[in-house]
């Protein structure tokens, strides 16, 4: 059985009163959250950050206390293992990296579990929202 590890972000910001969500539209046609293969040598935190500003193009800021995984199997013979962790917008505008992905979107809670393709980053989404209201008091009044 060959193993893969890939890193990402659940990614937020603050916008018109409440916060939304990053996700992506990877060219299959899925919506998840952005993430990629760990390099020789990285960190999993320097994946994710790395991964971000490729398939983005946006500045990030991780948020301490928050890093979730999850594994499946892509291809016969093939596990994958993704660590995500959760992080802040920070600057940039959103430039895709058009090799692997095709849309991305801004979005509520609400409308980022109804768009996400995976049961498996829509339980990403669930822990991270989870995160957020025992750890950030405006969370609740802003989602």
């Amino acid at each position: 059985m060959q193993k893969e590890k890939s890193c990402g972000a659940v990614i937020l910001k603050k916008q018109d009163d409440s916060y939304k969500f990053l996700l992506i539209r990877q060219n299959q046609g899925h919506w998840c959250f952005p993430k990629g293969h760990v390099e020789d040598g990285e960190t999993e935190i320097e994946t994710a950050k790395r991964e971000v500003l490729e398939e983005c193009g946006i500045d990030i800021t991780f948020r301490d206390g928050f890093r979730v995984t999850t594994s499946y199997s892509p291809k016969v013979d093939v596990i994958k293992e993704v660590v995500y962790f959760l992080a802040d917008y920070k600057s940039g505008d959103i430039t895709l990296q058009k090799e692997e992905v095709q849309d991305s979107i801004w979005c509520k809670a609400g409308e980022a579990s109804a768009l996400i393709t995976y049961d498996n980053d829509r339980n990403i989404l669930m822990k991270a929202i989870e995160y957020l209201k025992n750890h950030d008091e405006s969370f609740e009044e802003l989602v």
